[in-house]
């Protein structure tokens, strides 16, 4: 790794330095059930910043957002891990499903990088495909990352077995893409080349998930790790999806245009 590589990698990793998350975030009890709902499911180390900007974003567009940090504040994560986050994400859809009137209304999961691996545990095991009508995952590393290794040396130590689990040969990542997507299930994983913290090579799908038009692993450019939840264009890109998602989701090439974008399913 050159010097230059190298400081753009440092700078990634300062662009999600955890902060302390607000706890009103997951407000179940004030969702109105005549929006569709947006779930999004935070990575290692999203700062309140880059959280609350897509929810702000979101919500001018009449959805209803609830922001799952996985900002590993309990014990229990640091001992069963991913498996563990992914059953408190099944907890929120279960107790949104439970709501008057939410039994038919639109769920839709948006996750970012670590999150990504959650979301795609809890709807490929935990039968969350029953529940939420599709899921995007942004810079998730599908196939594992040794950057996980950095946050043995920082804090995140503590939460030592959700590290464990993130990188290449861990017993989780074997799991999770040996499980097959659920029939009739619309999935879009996005990765950028241009994201050193997620790049290609440890971001793209195993072969075995994908079904015809409705599971679609799409490379963007220009966009970095945070860039996901920052970039206005990405935004708008993740809206179409869910749209299209709603009429029926039957996506066509035209619609990763936004964001410089090449499909490569």
């Amino acid at each position: 790794m050159n010097l230059r590589r190298a400081i753009r990698v440092l700078s990634e990793l300062l662009e999600i330095l955890p902060a302390s998350p607000k706890s009103d975030w997951v407000e179940i009890e004030n969702i109105d059930p005549c929006k569709p709902t947006l779930v999004l499911v935070s990575g290692f180390g999203a700062t309140s910043r880059n959280l609350e900007v897509v929810r702000r974003r979101f919500k001018r567009e009449n959805f209803n957002v609830l922001l799952l940090s996985l900002d590993w504040n309990e014990i229990s994560d640091s001992v069963l891990g991913l498996y563990r986050l992914a059953e408190k994400l099944s907890q929120v859809v279960v107790a949104l499903r439970k709501k008057p009137q939410m039994k038919n209304n639109s769920i839709f999961i948006v996750a970012h990088s670590a999150g990504g691996l959650v979301a795609r545990y809890y709807v490929q095991a935990l039968g969350g495909s029953h529940y939420v009508n599709g899921l995007i995952t942004l810079g998730t590393p599908h196939q594992g990352t040794w950057f996980a290794v950095l946050g043995f040396f920082t804090h995140l130590l503590l939460k030592a077995r959700c590290l464990f689990q993130m990188l290449p040969l861990s017993p989780f990542i074997r799991e999770l893409n040996k499980l097959k997507m659920p029939d009739g299930f619309s999935y879009v994983s996005i990765h950028s080349k241009d994201d050193l913290l997620c790049p290609p090579s440890v971001a793209r799908l195993p072969h075995r998930l994908y079904q015809g038009d409705l599971v679609k692993m799409v490379e963007v450019a220009k966009i970095s790790h945070a860039g996901f939840l920052l970039n206005k264009k990405m935004h708008q890109l993740i809206l179409k999806l869910i749209q299209k998602n709603q009429g029926g989701m039957e996506l066509s090439d035209d619609i990763f245009s936004p964001v410089d974008s090449q499909n490569i399913s």
